[in-house]
């Protein structure tokens, strides 16, 4: 018997509580992104799923433990960040939309200019 599971036999466990396991869906259109309200083509884990498991043992509040409709796009802006509450995130990815814009504004802008000082 290996060393590890020698170990985990003898240490008594502590009730575990799978937090992978308590998303609930939101009571939202399924069809929008929730975040900025365009097509929704995926489910957002408001907890991502890797903190769940690295604490499985720690009781989320149940508004972190939801599933709402996203785009791809707001579901990989937030990566793998915790945020305390929905709202919170949803500040998060907006702010950054806009941010994305900007800059896709600038962008257009310096080529355009590009274009008439090479003439």
């Amino acid at each position: 018997m290996s060393l590890p599971k020698f170990i985990t036999k003898l240490i008594p466990r502590a009730p575990r509580v799978s937090n992978i396991h308590n998303y609930v869906y939101a009571q939202c259109d399924p069809s929008k992104c929730y975040y900025c309200s365009g097509k929704a083509t995926a489910m957002d884990h408001v907890l991502p799923q890797s903190l769940a498991q690295l604490l499985p043992y720690y009781k989320f509040p149940a508004e972190l433990l939801q599933l709402v409709p996203c785009c791809t796009r707001c579901n990989s802006i937030a990566g793998n960040r915790f945020f305390t509450s929905l709202e919170a995130k949803r500040k998060f990815i907006l702010l950054r939309l806009r941010e994305l814009k900007v800059r896709a504004q600038y962008a257009e802008v310096l080529s355009k200019l590009d274009n008439l000082l090479s003439r």
